[in-house]
């Protein structure tokens, strides 16, 4: 497969390497360039398979106003052009001089190869979707959403011609934070690797009956999209978050699906340990879990409201900086043991639990709500996921008034998406749920091996 090549576009790309942000960029890489935070998604069997953020925007996309945006955005987040290099068995990050192409096509592209001129982020679209596909290595949720954000308030601003002031948004001139290019786990207080525990993952949770039955290569999804005003008077009613609530109503459908099951039904749910380090704004991998069980139904507004304050007394713990601190050495910990060893065949062979682990009963994640103010009124859909998971999976995204819930199953199955779209309608929350699909994000194309 050929590398692209664009006069015009590489000359627009290069210049992102000399604004401010591109020098400080350049000169802080050498320095940074280990990838230590995001070997979980590094040293898997088959590659790691592309996150994605899928738009679906009200009008179709301008592929030249898209790559116009898309250059500009990355003066602002210089970092994300970043290929990845394979030495002595482990991966650093390095200047790529391929420029980053916008491209149309129906099928989504392998991240790190020729496809997408070695880059680990993806700009591309269909029509009026807009798919940015990112690697899980290079950054998680919160790493990447400042810069969706930016690139859609600069496509937008391009396109009509006008540039608010919009609070939140970050601005392709605005300088990094200093801490932004940082390893997250960089100024951790030194482990020893010989004698620190390897964080154990908790398997003590109900395990639902499905996940025995994968659809191999495949991932089945359900799309919701839940009407945010109706869904947060009855959330805030119960003392609950979006993410809380989502939690809570899902527990309660796989409670009345099986009534007699007997672990507690457990969410594992997606925190940022940022807090606990000393990086806070690193845009990497930075995530952590926490885990909220249910031990007893939950039938009426009065169980709701004390499952919710439980999970925020829980969360509020767990969010304790010396909590994160104790997590985020037993992660460190881990990938110092990882380090130590000398070929990329032990370390796959250390990583391939990750390949099977399941997670009972759920896994859930909140990327939260975006800022665009005017121009979120021509965002209709946006929703995020990643196939290859194992179990039950739930990803949320709120804009333009609604909250998006993408259920991604490794099993064929709509039992717990129709429960949930029924208590949803019990509760007086308007909602559509979508027809089910199968689909596959695309695997990694990085080196592997010993070099």
């Amino acid at each position: 497969m050929q590398i692209m090549t664009m006069t015009t576009i590489d000359a627009t790309y290069q210049d992102i390497f000399k604004t401010v942000n591109g020098k400080v960029y350049l000169a802080a890489l050498t320095k940074v360039d280990k990838l230590t935070s995001g070997q979980s998604f590094l040293y898997g069997k088959q590659g790691a398979h592309s996150m994605v953020i899928d738009i679906r925007l009200t009008e179709p996309i301008d592929q030249s106003i898209l790559q116009q945006a898309l250059n500009h955005a990355l003066k602002r987040y210089p970092y994300l052009t970043s290929k990845m290099v394979l030495k002595n068995s482990s991966y650093f990050l390095a200047y790529n001089k391929l420029p980053m192409v916008v491209t149309q096509t129906e099928e989504l592209r392998r991240l790190g190869g020729p496809e997408t001129n070695f880059h680990l982020v993806d700009v591309t679209f269909d029509q009026q979707r807009l798919f940015v596909s990112y690697h899980h290595a290079l950054a998680d949720g919160r790493g990447i959403m400042p810069f969706v954000n930016t690139l859609l308030y600069d496509y937008f601003s391009i396109k009509n011609q006008q540039f608010p002031e919009i609070p939140g948004i970050n601005l392709d001139d605005d300088p990094m934070e200093p801490d932004e290019i940082g390893e997250p786990f960089e100024y951790l207080p030194p482990v020893n690797a010989n004698s620190a525990d390897i964080p154990e993952i908790d398997h003590h949770g109900h395990q639902l009956i499905e996940t025995k039955y994968h659809l191999n290569d495949r991932s089945y999804r359900h799309e919701l999209v839940i009407d945010q005003a109706s869904f947060m008077k009855y959330a805030k009613a119960h003392d609950a978050t979006p993410a809380i609530a989502v939690s809570i109503m899902v527990s309660q459908a796989i409670q009345q699906i099986y009534p007699d099951i007997s672990d507690p039904i457990v969410t594992n749910m997606a925190s940022d340990l940022r807090s606990g380090i000393m990086n806070e704004h690193t845009f990497r991998n930075c995530v952590g879990s926490v885990a909220l069980p249910i031990n007893t139904e939950v039938l009426t507004d009065d169980q709701f409201t004390e499952a919710a304050t439980h999970f925020r007394s829980l969360i509020r713990a767990h969010k304790a900086q010396k909590s994160l601190r104790v997590e985020a050495n037993k992660m460190a910990c881990l990938f110092k043991h990882l380090d130590n060893l000398s070929t990329f065949t032990e370390k796959q062979k250390m990583m391939a639990f990750i390949d099977h682990v399941l997670l009972n009963t759920f896994v859930l994640s909140y990327s939260g709500q975006t800022k665009l103010g005017k121009y979120e009124s021509y965002i209709d859909e946006m929703h995020t996921y990643m196939s290859g998971t194992n179990g039950l999976s739930i990803e949320m995204l709120a804009t333009n008034g609604k909250i998006f819930v993408d259920m991604s199953q490794s099993f064929n199955s709509d039992v717990y998406a129709v429960t949930l779209a029924k208590i949803l309608r019990r509760n007086g929350i308007k909602y559509q749920l979508g027809e089910p699909t199968y689909f596959k994000t695309p695997v990694d194309e990085l080196a592997k091996g010993d070099r």
